[in-house]
């Protein structure tokens, strides 16, 4: 559960990532770090690479602390709002736990990673 949510918001997260490559002369890193997520590399690993602040429960659970539920807010970049993660669209290869709306013009939203379209689901 923990890398689904954090696949979550890192596939939320690559518009705004994008953005700030162009703007940082970055883009060859980030499509790079994004391929080798497609091709199976660990989003924990990935995430660090781009400079998140990511807490996996190992590590915040080191102490088997019971004040520390085993359990993951996703990563944080400065700056970044987060990421809402609810809606009726959904991750179209079912990878993470990504949730969206459709856009102010009615948009379907996009899956960041794999640039296709999110699949609807009803949530009946």
């Amino acid at each position: 559960m923990e890398q689904r949510r954090l696949l979550a918001s890192l596939c939320a997260a690559v518009p705004t990532l994008r953005e700030r490559a162009e703007a940082g002369l970055w883009t060859d890193l980030l499509d790079e770090v994004l391929d080798d997520l497609a091709a199976g590399r660990p989003v924990v690993e990935v995430c660090r690479q781009l400079g998140w602040t990511v807490e996996t429960d190992a590590e915040r659970n080191a102490d088997n602390d019971p004040a520390f539920p085993d359990y993951t807010e996703g990563a944080r970049l400065e700056g970044l709002a987060p990421v809402v993660l609810d809606g009726d669209y959904r991750c179209p290869r079912d990878r993470c736990s990504r949730r969206a709306h459709r856009d102010d013009r009615g948009r379907v939203p996009t899956c960041a990673l794999a640039g296709t379209p999110m699949t609807y689901r009803s949530e009946r």
